[in-house]
């Protein structure tokens, strides 16, 4: 398809330098175009998916779907479950039913969060563990999405 554009492009180009020329155009070939495959490996690291959350914990989370490098998860927190170390790449999440979260950073630093029913954060790639320190479960959807960083 690219090939067929440039050739247009460069047909129509000679086309309208012959208008104004009295010469004959000359024939337009192309040479040293390189198509990239649709299925191709993305041009940068892929997030590690041996990291993500349904390797880690998936006694709590449950891939929904997962296609074009976006994957959407469900995860289950009852009052007292905890998911150990685990990555994302940038994600959304969703809160389908909310609770008090206890977050624990790479780093070691810990946060209590209030998780409320239909609260949506947009956040960039992390890691941390989390546990429902609430008396409710938590019912979450997160949309992650590998994409490539600048």
């Amino acid at each position: 398809m690219i090939r067929n554009i440039l050739t247009i492009l460069l047909l129509s180009a000679s086309l309208l330098t012959g208008c104004t020329n009295a010469e004959k155009p000359s024939e337009v070939k192309i040479t040293d175009v390189t198509v990239q495959p649709v299925n191709a490996p993305p041009p940068y690291e892929s997030f590690d998916y041996a990291k993500g959350v349904t390797a880690i914990s998936p006694n709590l989370y449950r891939k929904l779907a997962d296609t074009l490098n976006i994957r959407m998860v469900e995860g289950v927190y009852k009052p007292g479950d905890s998911s150990i170390m685990h990555a994302h790449p940038d994600f959304a999440m969703y809160v389908l039913e909310g609770s008090m979260v206890e977050l624990t950073a790479a780093d070691g630093s810990r946060q209590n969060v209030e998780f409320k029913t239909g609260m949506a954060v947009v956040m960039p790639a992390a890691t941390h563990s989390a546990k429902n320190i609430g008396k409710q479960t938590l019912k979450l959807i997160a949309v992650e999405v590998d994409r490539p960083r600048k």
